[in-house]
């Protein structure tokens, strides 16, 4: 996927976002909102299962929190950190645009 395709993506969460904290928001809605959950990833080589965002834990400093579960136990990580396993399609368009806004 290219970065212009990814800017519009981004462009599309943040329309009308004024300022760094109300993009942050506006991404965290639309990723809520765009992803299919549940999906499968993995986090330091363990196989897990991303359920959700945590919008409470989430922040423009700490980044989205994903909730995700593991052996039946569900935790909070950063969405950064994990590596998705066969997302369909518009999911994975999403994720790609959320880590390109990140970086």
């Amino acid at each position: 996927m290219d970065d212009e395709r990814l800017q519009e993506l981004i462009n599309e969460a943040t329309v009308d976002c004024y300022g760094e904290k109300e993009a942050f928001w506006g991404i965290l809605a639309t990723l809520d909102d765009e992803l299919n959950f549940p999906l499968k990833a993995t986090l330091i080589g363990e196989r897990i299962e991303l359920i959700g965002l945590d919008s409470n834990e989430s922040s423009s400093r700490r980044g989205v929190v994903a909730r995700i579960r593991h052996k039946g136990k569900e935790y909070s990580v950063s969405l950064a950190d994990l590596q998705m396993e066969d997302a369909d399609s518009h999911s994975a368009e999403w994720l790609a645009a959320y880590r390109f806004w990140f970086q």
